[in-house]
C-alpha cells in the first residue's frame, strides 16, 4: 500500500487531479458549512427586513411650468446648446449651478421641448432628482 501513495505522488496528473478535487472538496465544505449556519434558524444571516425603492417614475417630481422671467423663486433645470443646465434663480439674476452634456435624440420631443421652456422646481433635491434622471 505505501508503494501505491509513492507511485501516485511521482505520477504528475495524479498530483494535479489530487490537488483539484481537495480544493473542490475544500470549497463545497466552505460553503456547505455557510449555508448550514445562515439557514439554521430558517431565517439566514439577514434579520433586519430590506426595503426596495419603488419605481422612478412614482419617485419623479411633477415639474410646473416656467415662470415669468421676472419672478425669481427656486431653481429652474433647462436645455440649451446640447446642455442639461440647473440654475438658480433666487436672487436678482440666475446663477449657473451644474451642467452636462446630453444627446437630445435620446429623449422623447415632449419631454426635449419642456426642456427648452424650462422646468422649475422648489427645492434643490427635486431639481437635482430630475437632472440625474435625465442624466441616467
Amino acid at each position: 500500500m505505501k508503494n501505491f501513495y509513492i507511485k501516485l505522488m511521482k505520477n504528475k496528473t495524479a498530483r494535479y487531479i489530487l490537488t483539484a478535487a481537495s480544493y473542490v472538496f475544500l470549497t463545497v465544505l466552505f460553503f456547505g458549512i455557510g449555508y448550514s449556519i445562515g439557514t439554521e434558524t430558517g431565517s439566514g444571516l439577514i434579520s433586519t427586513p430590506v426595503s426596495v425603492a419603488s419605481p422612478a417614475e412614482e419617485n419623479t417630481p411633477a415639474p410646473t411650468p416656467a415662470p415669468t422671467p421676472n419672478a425669481a423663486s427656486g431653481y429652474r433645470l433647462i436645455i440649451e446648446n446640447g446642455e442639461l443646465r440647473l440654475y438658480s434663480d433666487v436672487g436678482d439674476a440666475p446663477e449657473l449651478l451644474t451642467s452636462a452634456a446630453v444627446n437630445e435624440a435620446l429623449f422623447p420631443k415632449s419631454d426635449i421641448d419642456s426642456l427648452r421652456s424650462g422646468l422649475t422646481f422648489r427645492t434643490l433635491e427635486e431639481a437635482l432628482q430630475m437632472m440625474e434622471n435625465f442624466l441616467s
